[in-house]
């Protein structure tokens, strides 16, 4: 069951393992990859990776701070050539709600989130985009993502 918090793993010259149920995908630099029963992958150079389960698919980036969350996550899984008109959009849903906003942290966690982004450090910026999906969704009243796409 997924805890409504975001989890993308950048792994620097350690040994990592991730346990896969069967059927089950994952994301690995770009590549979409699928376990055809239970496995275990190792990782032992860098690498970046999204669970299947933390992958916000396109139809739940319904709101401001949701689309800023899927955009960092497209820029994070983009080639080096498909990364620049994804970044040139997130710059403009960050634009939009940091003018929307009249809550000083948000703004400020918005900064952030442009700061990290711009140094390419992608993890970093979405567990700071989930914080303002949570909010949002506080504001909006509405369940999380991950809870709307379990009902």
């Amino acid at each position: 069951m997924a805890s409504g918090r975001t989890i993308v793993i950048r792994v620097f010259a350690v040994s990592l393992k991730i346990r896969l149920a069967p059927e089950e995908r994952i994301v690995v630099n770009g590549a979409l990859i699928q376990a055809d029963g239970r496995c275990t992958l190792i990782f032992l150079n860098n690498v970046s990776f999204l669970t299947e389960k933390h992958i916000m698919p396109p139809q739940a980036a319904s709101t401001p701070a949701r689309r800023i969350y899927f955009m960092i996550q497209n820029s994070y899984m983009a080639t080096d050539q498909e990364r620049p008109p994804l970044l040139t959009t997130l710059e403009n849903f960050i634009d939009d709600f940091f003018q929307a906003t009249t809550v000083d942290a948000i703004k400020e966690t918005l900064e952030s989130i442009r700061e990290l982004v711009e140094r390419g450090e992608y993890y970093q910026a979405l567990k700071l985009a989930d914080t303002v999906m949570k909010h949002e969704d506080r504001f909006l009243s509405q369940p999380s993502w991950q809870d709307s796409r379990k009902g």
